[in-house]
């Protein structure tokens, strides 16, 4: 997507949430936000600096691409659209993509609109659940912290992350590990999930099931992911 696209995105994130939240998108809308998280993964991929461990997505049970949106000055908030993949707990594969809405508050000299995205490694089943049935409140339920980092193996040895129900990484240096990150929530979009499949199934049959078919559109994010949890650079 094309950065121009992404700010435009960004500068209607919070009309958006507040004009319909009922209302389920287009499906080019849901289609933009799954290449954006295809976007997202490999610009946090890209860089030593950022990038997962392919252990820790090996271990992961569930990841949140989200597209956060900041503003305010001082005092602000951010909102924002993401999507869901859970792995399913037999087979240990990747499933489909599910839709989820995102949100929290920071504090900070904020000059105007600022994009930020970040990736949200789920490690425990119990909190996967949260994720698509309910609202997970990355400080309070999840208790986040920032995820050890491929280049670096001291960080991969701190123990402060190995308790963690979620890693929080993020394709700005450092924003992972501030109040931005530890305030934030993700709660479950059925309505868009099921307008998107066109089914009466509810998120949480979708996300778990192993006969919906993976859709065109989301195949490029799920081989990137598959590439990644099996050790490609």
């Amino acid at each position: 997507m094309k950065h121009i696209n992404r700010i435009a995105l960004a500068c209607i994130g919070f009309a958006l949430l507040a004009a319909s939240s009922d209302a389920a998108p287009k499906r080019e809308k849901l289609v933009d936000r799954i290449v954006s998280g295809e976007y997202v993964l490999e610009e946090i991929m890209a860089d030593p600096a950022t990038s997962i461990p392919a252990e820790i997505l090996q271990d992961a049970q569930g990841i949140i691409f989200t597209l956060n949106y900041r503003g305010g000055f001082m005092v602000g908030g951010h909102a924002g659209q993401g999507i869901l993949i859970a792995k399913n707990p037999i087979t240990n594969e990747w499933g489909v993509p599910a839709f989820v809405r995102t949100g929290g508050a920071n504090i900070g000299i904020q000059l105007g609109l600022k994009e930020f995205d970040a990736v949200y490694v789920i490690m425990d089943l119990d909190t996967v659940r949260k994720a698509y049935t309910g609202r997970i409140d990355f400080a309070a339920d999840a208790a986040a912290v920032a995820g050890p980092l491929e280049s670096s193996s001291e960080a991969q040895q701190n123990i402060d992350y190995k308790n963690a129900k979620i890693l929080v990484y993020s394709n700005k240096k450092g924003l992972y590990a501030g109040v931005a990150v530890k305030a934030g929530w993700v709660s479950p979009n059925n309505k868009a999930t099921k307008f998107f499949y066109n089914t009466d199934y509810n998120m949480p049959e979708i996300v778990l099931s192993d006969w919906f078919e993976l859709p065109a559109e989301a195949n490029a994010l799920l081989q990137r992911l598959n590439y990644y949890t099996e050790g490609g650079r």
